[in-house]
């Protein structure tokens, strides 16, 4: 397949498929998980593929989202070229949350296992969990039984946190209410690094732990390398903050941010004000790098993905033989500002021709109008 060729197929699944309002993939016509009431993966062609290098003995595969299946060049295919002792194989599919990638784990891999050719070592790479990341302490629980069921069958885990995405242009970010989507992206990026409780993870899932919902985290329901795609060179961690006062005032009209914290004393509500303003006016930073974008605010393009599979090629196995090159020089600071707008003055983007092909229903979820300028 021609790289405009993949790109269109790209578009089309993006178009057939794409994120709903609460972050959840959404294929109306799948089947219902009967655990959970999550919409399911849908029906597949039996799988034929199999590992074929036999100067490979590291196998790999790669599960992502949309993010995993851009077509040209993607981090999968990077980081074959700079690991001289693994095959990948890029299981990535636009559109999927963590319970649809667990789903095809499942169908792809585990169940056909003995199919796919002998390996000395087996890896999963993960890096999925945006589609559904509107629900963060389930997307967790999904991609932690996605680690315990790769470990029962042999595979090591290497975590891929998700990449940083927002837009002031997108409404879901707008204002204080992008906190919301900030939190619950950082809350699935932190369990992927393994730095959360199983408790604050998983909330009301940790129950279902064999180990018991107060338990420490088991090895198997963790990676064994993770790597932090989040605060790493992808993120706008030097853009220009939002108005300080105007989120402030936001926040002062918020009636349902009032009504949460309406036991605080006067003085503690002001503070509170205080700081969750100052986290919104960072929003921006943490948002990915506008050079690094695609067709738009969450898809790296071709140099982004350069950066995923350069950042994370330090932090691979001995065992890969990864020859990893010089990190190239960055403006962004190392140091990663604390997540606790009126959008910085400027002069606006140029429309994206690609965006002329959303439907209305993804062009308005993307924050864009209803109908393309004339």
């Amino acid at each position: 397949m021609t790289a405009p060729s993949a790109a269109l197929a790209l578009l089309a699944g993006l178009l057939s498929f794409g994120t709903g309002l609460s972050g959840h993939a959404q294929e109306p016509v799948s089947p219902m998980s009967p655990e959970t009431g999550e919409i399911a993966a849908p029906p597949e062609p039996p799988p034929t593929w199999r590992f074929k290098l036999a100067d490979r003995p590291v196998k790999v595969v790669v599960l992502a989202g949309s993010i995993g299946a851009w077509p040209k060049q993607p981090y999968a295919e990077r980081l074959q070229k700079l690991c001289r002792n693994v095959e990948v194989k890029n299981l990535s599919k636009v559109g999927f949350g963590a319970f649809q990638l667990r789903q095809r784990f499942k169908q792809q891999v585990l169940d056909r296992l003995a199919q796919l050719g002998p390996a000395e070592e087996r890896w999963l790479v993960f890096q999925g969990g945006l589609n559904s990341v509107g629900s963060p302490e389930r997307t967790n629980h999904d991609i932690r039984e996605m680690f315990v069921l790769a470990h029962a069958r042999g595979f090591k885990v290497v975590g891929l946190t998700l990449t940083p995405w927002g837009d002031d242009e997108d409404k879901r970010w707008r204002g204080p209410g992008g906190l919301k989507y900030l939190r619950a992206t950082t809350r699935v990026v932190d369990f992927v690094l393994g730095t959360l409780t199983p408790g604050e993870a998983l909330g009301e899932h940790a129950r279902r732990r064999k180990a018991g919902a107060d338990a420490p985290w088991q090895a198997d329901e963790l990676a064994e390398v993770a790597v932090d795609l989040y605060r790493s060179t992808l993120r706008a961690a030097d853009a220009p903050p939002r108005d300080l006062a105007a989120m402030e005032r936001a926040l002062e009209k918020d009636r349902a941010w009032l009504a949460a914290r309406r036991e605080l004393a006067p003085e503690a509500l002001a503070a509170a004000l205080r700081a969750e303003a100052a986290a919104a006016a960072e929003l921006p930073r943490w948002f990915l790098r506008a050079e690094l974008r695609s067709f738009d605010h969450i898809h790296p393009n071709t140099e982004g993905h350069r950066r995923i599979a350069e950042a994370a090629c330090p932090r691979l196995p001995a065992s890969w033989g990864c020859e990893c090159p010089t990190p190239a020089p960055t403006t962004s600071p190392t140091t990663p500002v604390p997540p606790s707008t009126a959008p910085a003055a400027g002069q606006p983007r140029p429309p994206n021709l690609l965006l002329l092909l959303y439907p209305p229903w993804l062009r308005a979820l993307l924050g864009r109008p209803e109908q393309p300028a004339r």
